[in-house]
């Protein structure tokens, strides 16, 4: 090896020695740092079990600088912003609501009775005041029972469209009783997750509209989530959007409606949906939607509704233009008792007065008269081919779909069989398939009229 060769491989190693010593120091600050957060964490907690058994206050403030995010002792229980209501806390969510700062969270502990605590209903929960969390830990443990109150259990305003940014947030919790479970007023872009409600008097969930006493202007509720939650056995509809509640863009999503005394999913307002749902047993229709536009069923779970219709229908639509009906499951059985004396449900899908409307990929089986059932409807496509009856039944259709008023009833976007002649496309190049006059095929609008391409049988 030369001597400018050694020299280099010397600088090499130089070099190497000095980046595994900067590793190694590297190492042993993340390994300190790691130690010092630990001795923190568990001094903190020590702190925190020598003070809550002995109830003794000066021994939380031994500990103080370690864990001064925990506060014990005063008259509730109060964890670094959470707020906890239950034995040791708050009597009542009121309290907690009223003792809470923005930012903060109140936790339902499952030792929490409302009636016991002498909790006043509804519980009002006002964003305009101040943003704070209400949750409980589990549903099946965190419950409100309001079975001995006729008033709303939780009462939740926002600040409509003064901030978009202010969320009301509510979760985890078991709502019984009371008139309406949850009442929803002028509050863009909530989340409502991991809640039941059951039996209440009333709706179990009710969104409706709101005018600010102050300014008299009308405050909507859009961008709304609602994420598993449950409605069972409620006194009205599970989940009712009234139509001045300018409830556009809500979204439920693996939420259940089940054995309600009313309508399952009451849809008001453009581009609402419900997503990998269910609605089941309700007395009325299973799902409802009027006077929208662009709602959208999607991978749902729908089943032996209008237990109390005389003539029972699982998903009824009037006005709902853009309505899409997509890769659901229908059943029409009648599993449990009804008022009427049908053997199933007659109809999945009843749909009037309704433009531009979509039903693809849908199993259905069950129904005493079929599955779809349109009226004066402009545009409707039923992706016939796509849908799956698993029973002979009726078929999937159980009106004429290009008679009753429809206009331009098609298939997979094509015009289906039908007299075209007093038809207009709707575009240029829009297709069909005209039969009348003696003259049959395959028809193209173009420049104002239909050309035909006449067939012949085989």
């Amino acid at each position: 090896m030369s001597e400018q060769e050694s020299l280099q491989t010397e600088d090499v190693d130089q070099q190497t020695e000095a980046a595994d010593q900067q590793t190694e120091a590297a190492d042993q600050e993340i390994d300190s740092n790691r130690r010092t957060f630990m001795q923190a964490l568990t001094v903190g907690a020590a702190g925190l079990g020598v003070a809550a058994m002995s109830g003794n206050a000066a021994a939380a403030e031994d500990d103080e600088e370690l864990s001064e995010a925990f506060e014990i002792g005063g008259e509730a229980l109060n964890l670094g912003g959470t707020l906890v209501v239950g034995d040791g806390g708050y009597d009542t969510i009121t309290q907690a609501w009223d003792a809470a700062s923005a930012g903060d969270t109140i936790s339902v502990h499952c030792s929490y009775d409302a009636e016991e605590a002498g909790e006043p209903f509804p519980v009002v929960l006002d964003y305009e005041e101040k943003e704070v969390m209400l949750t409980g830990g589990h549903p099946s443990g965190s419950v409100i029972d309001a079975s001995h109150s006729n008033q709303n259990v939780i009462e939740v305003l926002g600040r409509g469209m003064n901030d978009y940014r202010n969320n009301p947030v509510v979760q985890n919790l078991k709502i019984i009783g009371g008139d309406v479970g949850l009442r929803v007023r002028a509050a863009p872009f909530a989340s409502f997750e991991n809640l039941v409600f059951y039996r209440t008097g009333s709706h179990g969930v009710c969104i409706e509209g709101y005018t600010d006493p102050d300014s008299g202007r009308e405050k909507g509720t859009f961008g709304t989530l609602f994420n598993n939650c449950q409605t069972w056995s409620c006194g009205g509809d599970g989940f009712r959007m009234e139509t001045n509640a300018m409830s556009h863009g809500t979204t439920f999503h693996s939420c259940k409606a089940s054995a309600n005394a009313g309508v399952g999913f009451r849809l008001r307002g453009y581009i609402n949906e419900i997503v990998g749902s269910t609605a089941q047993l309700n007395h009325s229709y299973g799902v409802e939607a009027r006077y929208g536009k662009a709602s959208h069923i999607e991978g749902s779970y729908i089943e032996g509704n209008g237990r109390a219709k005389s003539y029972p229908i699982e998903v009824y639509a009037k006005n709902s233009d853009g309505l899409n009906i997509h890769n659901c499951y229908f059943n029409g059985i009648t599993s449990r008792s009804t008022s009427h004396s049908h053997d199933n449900v007659l109809r999945a899908i009843n749909v009037h007065e309704t433009d531009r409307l979509s039903i693809h990929n849908c199993t259905a089986r069950n129904y005493g008269e079929g599955v779809i059932a349109t009226f004066d409807c402009v545009d409707p496509d039923f992706h016939a081919s796509s849908h799956y009856t698993l029973d002979a039944g009726r078929g999937l259709f159980a009106t004429d779909p290009v008679g009753h008023g429809n206009v331009r009833a098609r298939t997979h976007g094509m015009i289906m069989p039908s007299d075209l002649r007093d038809v207009n496309g709707d575009h240029e190049g829009d297709t069909g398939y005209h039969i009348g006059g003696g003259v049959e095929g395959p028809a193209v609008w173009r420049e104002g009229e239909w050309r035909i391409s006449e067939t012949t049988s085989l």
